[in-house]
């Protein structure tokens, strides 16, 4: 009498291999998703430590042109056009004969800086500090007046105000009886920016 003989299985079933095949494709995407999040940390370094950078120049330069601050102020938050300024004081490389104003200094070195930013993703504007008594009437004669230098990038813009998608600080809240209800200048969540004040 024979007895059949069942035979037992030898290797790796079809079912081990598609498990094994899909654990390993698990590591993968996990492995792949933290590296796309090393890179974009990484852009965001890069780019804080080149508005730092921006920023230290422009505070530089108004340091040392400190009579013409609204005059920059007013050039940093006006559009850029092509027209360079009809004195650059030489800043284009050509010896000059007639020495600078204060705000023709500032406004050739913001024409400049504009320029230049044309390259970059990079916006850069001044604004009177909101939590330093920066708004409203009277408000330069405080003995805290100050500038923000914002520089921002990415979907922000330079501006202080209400906008969370857009602007980079928040805005001074004051109620009617004069009474501060916010300080303002905090960053907003999703903002991509930095501010130096000056």
């Amino acid at each position: 009498m024979y007895m059949n003989k069942l035979s037992s299985q030898r290797g790796v079933g079809l079912i081990e291999v598609m498990v094994a095949l899909l654990l390993l494709m698990v590591a993968v995407l996990g492995y792949s998703a933290l590296q796309g999040n090393a890179i974009k940390i990484t852009d965001e370094s890069l780019e804080r430590s080149q508005s730092l950078v921006m920023m230290r120049n422009i505070a530089e330069k108004i340091h040392a042109n400190p009579s013409a601050i609204e005059k920059y102020a007013d050039e940093l938050k006006a559009a850029y056009t092509n027209t360079a300024p009809s004195n650059k004081c030489g800043l284009d490389g050509v010896i000059v004969t007639v020495l600078c104003t204060p705000e023709q200094l500032a406004e050739a070195e913001s024409y400049k800086l504009k320029a230049e930013l044309q390259n970059y993703d990079f916006q850069v504007q001044m604004h009177p500090c909101p939590n330093t008594g920066g708004i409203g009437s009277g408000a330069s004669s405080s003995i805290m007046y100050s500038y923000c230098l914002i520089a921002a990038w990415g979907d922000t813009t330079p501006t202080i105000g209400t906008d969370s998608d857009a602007d980079c600080l928040t805005e001074r809240v004051v109620n009617d009886e004069d009474v501060v209800e916010q300080a303002g200048g905090s960053y907003h969540s999703k903002a991509t920016c930095m501010m130096m004040e000056i």
